[in-house]
């Protein structure tokens, strides 16, 4: 039985072997014992009397190849060189950008920038990615998504940058007497958002046709260095043929590229996933998730979005940036302009209160992330007491290295859950109770998009050099507040220098 079960699998596989070979379609995953009926071809950049590189000026765009199908293109391979060029860190990996073109189509179905299509996201250059579709080895850069045209193909790159680009390429494919009807075409978009819109997911992919999503190359940074990547709480939304309700929900940005808990164990390669880039220093994050072993098909219209922050309010200000790989039918839908921002962004030093006595981390507390739109949370971060009654309190303890007078200025979050908080100086009230009560609901899940309340001086005490104590607490609410809770940023002592005479 187990013979005979082996022999009708093989006898299968080879049937359709030869339905695929009859009609000439696309072959990579063949036996290898099997024929193929395609004349290979290669187009290159070689010239045996002038050198095989073609220079690139800036602002020039190059046609690097006009080919006439049917055809499958199976491997495009590039460097670069130059003086100025991509491997002593400059932006030419971002500012040269890759099109191309099927059957005499008047819009690219390939644009993207160079870089990020092979995976090096952020104008930066990473080597050995290997995946089975796109790598970059020892500064080769290939692909080997199956591209499949059925009259002509057409490839080209403009430099949008400053310098010249040097590029040697050759794309070595195989033409056939004809394609299966159900042939589809490749499709790459780049997309960018800088920052990514408050309240909005970021886009992937929007597209109207016949076909099934590829994969994608996602590259994401935050602002500040006291950023704590709380993006990655996004979640990937999936919605097929015109769907209200997305068929695909996801758990978390790490989650859908394969990973988890933030990728704490830093950059992996797998086949069909990876994390590349996880530089926290600068806050970025680099990951590739192809679908072509669990295919996301679409008959008519596919949008592929992902979240950056919490659900569902999307509170972390990042950029993003990506390029969505699929295939469909043609014709397809036309890309949107191609973003001149295409320069990395700088990142900020962390955003920090001068003398801040920091709250988050305290036992008893919840940690609250500031949301990044805000920009003035003192290390992004907060306390979150739940109280339950009035007299509840936390102390912190904190140093001066001189004695003087020092000003006591409070950061307070507000909620509709707020108390009336009073701060004291190793047992003295300063200043007058603050009322923390607004009437925006609180969210303490992780991203907090609660406003702060502004700096607000309670008055000014003498201290002694060494150790005090910081002591908020609850001393009542007001009629509209719903609870006794304290969301705390931080409380500032500030030295008071003494005015000249």
């Amino acid at each position: 039985m187990k013979t005979n079960c082996c022999f009708l699998a093989l006898s299968a596989l080879l049937a359709i072997t030869c339905h695929l070979q009859c009609a000439g379609a696309d072959s990579p995953d063949l036996p290898l014992f099997m024929a193929d009926s395609g004349r290979a071809f290669q187009v290159s950049s070689h010239n045996h009397d002038k050198g095989d590189a073609w220079p690139i000026k800036p602002g020039e765009t190059k046609v690097l190849a006009n080919i006439d199908g049917p055809a499958i293109l199976r491997n495009l391979w590039f460097t670069l060189a130059g003086a100025n060029g991509p491997q002593h860190g400059t932006n030419e990996l971002r500012n040269l950008t890759l099109r191309m073109f099927w059957d005499e189509e008047a819009t690219p179905s390939v644009e993207a920038p160079f870089g990020d299509f092979f995976g090096c996201g952020f104008g930066q250059y990473k080597n050995n990615l290997i995946t089975p579709y796109v790598m970059v080895t020892s500064r080769g850069y290939n692909s080997y998504f199956p591209m499949p045209f059925r009259k002509s193909a057409r490839i080209e790159l403009t430099n949008g940058g400053t310098h010249q680009v040097i590029v040697f390429f050759h794309f070595l494919g195989a033409r056939y007497d004809r394609l299966p009807d159900e042939a589809l075409y490749f499709h790459a978009q780049w997309r960018r958002e800088n920052p990514t819109e408050m309240g909005k997911n970021y886009t992937i992919l929007h597209t109207r046709g016949r076909g099934y999503f590829a994969g994608v190359q996602m590259f994401m940074q935050g602002y500040t260095k006291g950023d704590k990547s709380n993006f990655l709480e996004g979640d990937e939304w999936i919605f097929i043929d015109g769907e209200k309700e997305a068929s695909i929900k996801g758990t978390g940005t790490e989650d859908y590229f394969q990973g988890a808990w933030y990728f704490t164990d830093g950059p992996f390669q797998a086949p069909y996933h990876g994390l590349t880039y996880r530089d926290l220093e600068n806050v970025r994050f680099g990951c590739y998730r192809f679908h072509t072993q669990d295919r996301i098909n679409f008959q008519k219209e596919i949008r592929v979005e992902i979240e950056h922050g919490q659900r569902p309010c999307n509170e972390a200000k990042a950029d993003y940036s990506s390029v969505a790989y699929y295939y469909q039918t043609e014709p397809h839908t036309p890309f949107a302009p191609i973003s001149k921002d295409r320069a990395p962004t700088a990142i900020k030093p962390a955003f920090r209160v001068p003398g801040a006595v920091e709250f988050e981390g305290t036992p008893g507390s919840n940690p609250c992330y500031g949301t990044t739109y805000f920009d003035d949370w003192s290390n992004n971060m907060a306390g979150t007491f739940s109280w339950k009654a009035a007299g509840a309190s936390v102390t912190k303890t904190f140093k001066v290295g001189q004695a003087g007078p020092y000003r006591i200025v409070a950061h307070y979050i507000g909620q509709d859950h707020g108390a009336m908080l009073q701060a004291a100086v190793d047992g003295k009230n300063v200043g007058e109770p603050v009322d923390t009560w607004t009437a925006d609901p609180l969210d303490a899940y992780l991203l907090c998009r609660n406003r702060p309340l502004g700096a607000r001086p309670l008055g000014v005490v003498t201290l002694t050099s060494g150790e005090h104590k910081l002591t908020i607490r609850a001393t009542g609410k007001n009629n509209n507040s719903k609870g006794f809770q304290a969301l705390i940023d931080c409380v500032a002592v500030e030295f008071q220098k003494t005015p000249a005479p």
